[in-house]
């Protein structure tokens, strides 16, 4: 679920599966975006929710019962509720302030060049930025490690949520029985082909230059 800044969901079960929607009849909590972090409340009576940080090193936050507007600072995270059969988590991408922008007049959307995800395209771009030429893209588990080198950690779920993010924001659609290498090759041609990655953009990754 993506959730941009200013918007307000509704989450509880229907059928033993959680749902999330306006749904007044969902009454399990509610979630609402606010700047550069979201609002959580625990709307039940009995069950402690876990709000996991999916980019860290094992950060959570608890939302005991009938606590309300608790500040989750997480931008990519696992809501995994405590009660309830069936599936219990979801999982919330919240991006920071204007991290979602109009399509330009070309028709390609903006990127926000502070965001994460963006900094997971700059670290697929990397090989062809810096030869000039045609470079293996990297993998999940590179990109992981790459950013992990900075004081966040950033696992390889992740990465790949935030690549399926980008191919969504992008409208990179893969065809059937295309493999998910074939998503991260047309991301880079995309964004090397309309420079939406550029050179400069090598300075926001952290870490040694990969030799």
């Amino acid at each position: 679920m993506e959730l941009p800044n200013g918007d307000s969901v509704l989450f509880g079960w229907q059928g033993g599966e959680i749902a999330v929607g306006a749904d007044q009849e969902l009454t399990a909590g509610r979630i609402h975006a606010f700047g550069d972090y979201w609002l959580m409340s625990n709307c039940g009576t009995v069950g402690t929710y876990c709000v996991e940080n999916l980019e860290g090193a094992g950060e959570y936050v608890k939302v005991r019962p009938g606590r309300a507007g608790v500040p989750i600072p997480f931008e990519l995270s696992r809501v995994t509720l405590s009660v309830g059969a069936g599936g219990n988590s979801f999982t919330v991408y919240a991006p920071d302030r204007g991290s979602i922008a109009e399509p330009d007049g070309a028709g390609i959307p903006l990127l926000d060049e502070e965001s994460r995800y963006f900094q997971v395209l700059v670290c697929l771009c990397e090989p062809g930025l810096r030869d000039c030429g045609v470079s293996a893209v990297p993998t999940p588990a590179q990109v992981s490690a790459r950013l992990s080198a900075a004081a966040r950690p950033l696992g390889r779920s992740a990465v790949n949520y935030h690549i399926d993010y980008l191919a969504t924001k992008l409208g990179i659609v893969a065809p059937r029985g295309m493999t998910r290498a074939w998503k991260r090759v047309t991301l880079v041609t995309q964004a090397l082909k309309f420079d939406l990655v550029r050179p400069e953009h090598l300075g926001l990754i952290p870490g040694p230059v990969p030799g």
